[in-house]
């Protein structure tokens, strides 16, 4: 959803034909407009650098701007959790350990921000990414591209391009004593020049769940572009304060001692890049070069004496005793990146040098897209990644009439013999989509073969890697206006069988509201967002070292609703979590929160 802003006559396009003759005396009021004008005309400087983008084959989801702030999401993970074939579980509310998995399996979730991978480096939590720390309140840009066999997110942070200073407030309060405050600054100077700053800080507390947290996040950017060059340091770091999270007991008693245990440390991520170039500009070459590093540091001093975690790594599966005064670690990373766009092809290649741990690795990657008349396709390939391996997804779509297409994708990864990775294998989807009186509706299949899963250790020390033989899936799902500005959304995906990490069945699903009334508000100047909003799942495991099936969540209902009014700049909202009160557990022994809510303020200035 992009909201449109109010725009002066003043600003209106003019005809070029009709010239304005009349004999004039330049006075000092003249002056003065022509200085307004001139500047006007000034003010939009030229962006710094993004990242790249991939070509969107085989339905990307992506969310910007307002939409991404409206979206109703605290966390990156609440956020793509909406997404098929994704699911998420958590200890708790917002300061707890989140993660998603792709088609069951966490580890086939990898996070860019700004071109830069987010690496699972934190070895409390097994070698999964928690996504609860991932940053996404300083976010101008959210795409996941949906591959066969795993989920890559792309992030791109908050840019400023205007002369005139732009501001933001964000103030937000709700349950479970939740306090949210954002503030933003950001503009350009006349050289060329970007100064960005954002903070945001947060508490939470809940004497049910215990779980309760703080944190203090910072964002910076300094930089310079000029034509087609540009250069900018960004930074941002987070201070996190967590307390022991409560574990209740299921079908069994679960020792508290396997809970998730306090966190007190912070969290850092910072890279200088040169750029040359924009991909998003077509028929235009781009050349990117990146310094980066990634670091965490934990003196919580609550873990017992010689705690041993395993450290995912390329080629090797490594343990490390954590100093229980203080842990910190960090990783640096090096990216080279260029690309271009002609008769229709898209194409780059990458390469990612980690140092870190001990060892460097290089891990080069090639992207190609293609666009011609109804036909889109691309193509990914990677060799020794982050977790050592080697991936080859290939994504197509074909669309002959505007009521018909068919989404097609297929990846194999093949993980590095002396890795953790477990044994290769493929996955494929295959989907048809068609369209009945304006409202999409779309079915099709899904696979994916045999594999090793990533247990998430920070949510239970007893929990194991385990093998995940193949298994198949239909996913459906039904898009578009019901009536006027009213819209359904439903996907649904269901497995042979429920698995680890993934239920036989989940179903997201939202009716919403989305106008701006422009009969009445020719301008823009007032929004109204409405929805009702309905998940459910079925129950999945856990495996532990008991064997088996190890522990379960129970089925999961949860009806939430959202509604909020922007007039003018300003935007006043409320949302309510699991209106109904239900009990539910996303992760064995965490109960969520029961009707949760909160409500708050979003305002932006020009000034």
């Amino acid at each position: 959803m992009i909201v449109p802003r109010a725009v002066p006559d003043s600003a209106l396009p003019r005809d070029p034909s009709v010239r304005d003759t009349t004999p004039r005396i330049l006075t000092k009021a003249d002056s003065a407009a022509l200085r307004r004008k001139r500047f006007a005309a000034d003010s939009i400087k030229e962006p710094t650098a993004q990242a790249e983008f991939p070509v969107d084959a085989d339905g990307r989801w992506v969310w910007r701007g307002e939409a991404l702030r409206s979206a109703g999401a605290v966390t990156l993970a609440d956020l793509l959790a909406r997404i098929p074939g994704v699911t998420a579980f958590r200890a708790n509310w917002i300061p707890a350990p989140q993660f998603i998995a792709c088609n069951g399996e966490a580890a086939r979730v990898r996070v860019f921000f700004d071109g830069v991978e987010i690496d699972a480096i934190d070895a409390r939590n097994g070698g999964l990414l928690d996504l609860g720390v991932t940053p996404l309140w300083q976010l101008e840009e959210v795409s996941a591209e949906r591959a066969a066999g795993e989920l890559r997110v792309h992030l791109r942070s908050w840019r400023v391009e205007r002369t005139t200073p732009a501001t933001r407030t964000d103030v937000t309060s709700g349950s479970e004593n939740t306090n949210f405050y954002r503030g933003y600054f950001g503009r350009r100077l006349h050289n060329g020049g970007v100064i960005q700053l954002a903070a945001q800080q947060y508490s939470t507390a809940s004497l049910r769940t215990g779980g309760d947290g703080s944190s203090l996040q910072v964002f910076g950017r300094l930089g310079w572009a000029r034509k087609r060059w540009s250069v900018d340091a960004t930074w941002n770091r987070a201070g996190v304060d967590r307390a022991p999270t409560i574990r209740f007991p299921l079908s069994r008693e679960i020792a508290q001692k396997n809970a998730v245990p306090a966190f007190k440390g912070t969290l850092g991520t910072a890279y200088g890049r040169v750029a040359w170039g924009d991909p998003d500009a077509k028929a235009a070459p781009w050349v990117q070069l990146i310094a980066s590093t990634q670091s965490v540091k934990d003196d919580s001093d609550t873990l017992p004496p010689d705690t041993t975690y395993v450290v995912a790594g390329p080629d090797s599966v490594r343990r490390m005793l954590v100093d229980t005064a203080t842990f910190a670690t960090s990783r640096a990373q090096y990216v080279l990146a260029a690309g271009a766009s002609r008769w229709g092809l898209d194409g780059s290649v990458t390469a990612r040098l980690r140092v870190g741990h001990g060892r460097t690795d290089l891990s080069p990657s090639a992207r190609l897209g293609y666009r011609w008349s109804f036909v889109t396709f691309a193509a990914f390939a990677e060799t020794r990644g982050a977790d050592s391996t080697r991936r080859v997804d290939l994504s197509a779509r074909v669309a002959p009439w505007r009521w018909l297409s068919v989404d097609g994708a297929y990846g194999s990864y093949t993980p590095s013999a002396t890795s953790a990775g477990g044994p290769a294998f493929t996955a494929s989807r295959l989907v048809l989509s068609t369209v009945v009186r304006g409202i999409s509706v779309s079915a099709g299949g899904l696979s994916r073969g045999l594999t090793e899963l990533t247990a998430p250790a920070v949510l239970d020390s007893s929990l194991v890697r385990v093998l995940s033989g193949e298994t198949r899936g239909v996913v459906i799902g039904v898009r578009g206006p019901v009536y006027r500005d009213v819209s359904i959304n439903v996907d649904a995906v269901r497995w042979d069988g429920s698995g680890a990490y993934r239920p036989q069945m989940e179903v997201h699903s939202s009716l919403t509201l989305d106008s701006s009334w422009p009969r009445k508000f020719p301008r823009g100047n007032f929004h109204v967002l409405a929805a009702a909003m309905y998940d459910h799942r079925t129950p999945m495991f856990f495996p532990d070292a008991t064997g088996g099936v190890g522990q379960s969540t129970g089925p999961i209902d949860v009806l939430s609703a959202r509604l909020e009014f922007r007039i003018m700049s300003g935007t006043v909202f409320i949302q309510f979590n699991n209106l109904v009160g239900k009990v539910y557990y996303t992760a064995p022994g965490y109960m969520m929160p029961r009707m949760l809510q909160y409500y708050g303020l979003r305002w932006e200035f020009w000034n």
